[in-house]
């Protein structure tokens, strides 16, 4: 039984090798910079409030083999380290000599000081693919917003990931940033989980016509890659929606639902585990004062009153006893 809980420093060795399926900012292929990362996630856990770090959870199968992982950041965006992003503008002109009327794409640089959650990260094993692990990675996440819901903010921030050329680097950057930064793709990703001021310092301030990129590069902006779509489909049935805004590096698009109003964070109810027979499928989590110990499964529950009825398989992949105080979300 596949069990997700929050990482822990001894889990470099077996996250590096996970971070080489997916070698992103969220996750890269840096031991050193996952060290650090996996240091400052368990304070997050244990209830530092310093913006924009990462609290990252890993799925365990029931050898203690690390499968997965995905991430939420708290707080991301403030005054010191603004969220960046290009609106995406629709824009008409018109021409009364030549009576036609122009439809133009525009991309305008901005910066928001609000700080708002973000969920990313997201990483399971190939060899896993198409069994719901990837959905349950990506809302059990939800369930732990709802559980600490004081801890995070009121909106929820997803940034999808575009398609990439076949070197998987990014079009858009290919054709913009590197023009302003001077770096490539993977230098900037590297550089911006640092810090991000350097967007702000070079890039154009004026307004950008998409019309005056490549059709290679105007088809990635507000685009998801094809491995992203279930995770667009997924967030949607949350309650996501598109902002019209999209990601200064690679042009993918950014989604965003009210905390309160996603759908495993109101489904998330707080009830007593009781040994029976389930028989509704459920994402059956811990309800604990500390984060650190917080574990979730997916098992079947029957619910009555204020109890779960689950099986013991669960009780013991828990590490729990009857009585115990649980988080259950139906899904």
């Amino acid at each position: 039984m596949n069990l997700i809980r929050p990482a822990q420093p001894d889990d470099l060795d077996q996250l590096y090798q996970l971070a080489k399926h997916l070698n992103t900012v969220n996750l890269p292929a840096d031991k050193d910079r996952l060290s650090a990362m996996l240091e400052t996630s368990e304070q997050q856990f244990d209830g530092s409030k310093t913006p924009d770090q990462a609290m990252i959870f890993v799925l365990e199968d029931d050898a203690h083999k690390l499968r997965g992982s995905a991430t939420i950041i708290a707080r991301h965006g403030s005054p010191q380290a603004p969220h960046c992003f290009f609106d995406v503008i629709d824009e008409e002109r018109y021409s009364p000599r030549l009576d036609q009327v122009f439809h133009h794409k525009v991309l305008r640089l901005g910066t928001s000081f609000v700080p708002r959650t973000e969920i990313g990260g997201l990483v399971l094993d190939p060899a896993l693919r198409g069994q719901g692990l990837g959905r349950f990675l990506s809302l059990c996440r939800f369930q732990f917003i709802a559980a600490y819901r004081e801890r995070f903010c009121d909106h929820v921030l997803a940034e999808l990931l575009p398609p990439f050329d076949a070197d998987g680097n990014s079009p858009l950057w290919n054709a913009l940033g590197q023009r302003f930064t001077g770096l490539t793709y993977r230098e900037a990703d590297r550089l911006s989980g640092q810090e991000k001021e350097f967007i702000e310092d070079l890039f154009p301030r004026s307004d950008l016509h998409v019309s005056l990129f490549s059709p290679t590069t105007q088809s990635v902006i507000e685009t998801v890659g094809d491995e992203t779509q279930g995770a667009l489909r997924l967030l949607k049935e949350q309650g996501f929606f598109y902002t019209k805004r999209i990601d200064p590096f690679d042009g993918g698009p950014h989604y965003r639902a009210r905390t309160d109003d996603i759908a495993c964070v109101r489904s998330t109810r707080a009830l007593r585990a009781r040994r029976g027979q389930g028989q509704q499928q459920a994402m059956v989590g811990i309800q604990t004062n500390d984060a650190l110990q917080y574990r979730v499964c997916l098992g079947l529950v029957k619910t009555k009153g204020m109890q779960a009825e689950i099986d013991e398989s669960l009780l013991e992949r828990l590490q729990i006893d009857e009585g115990a105080e649980l988080l259950v979300t139906m899904i």
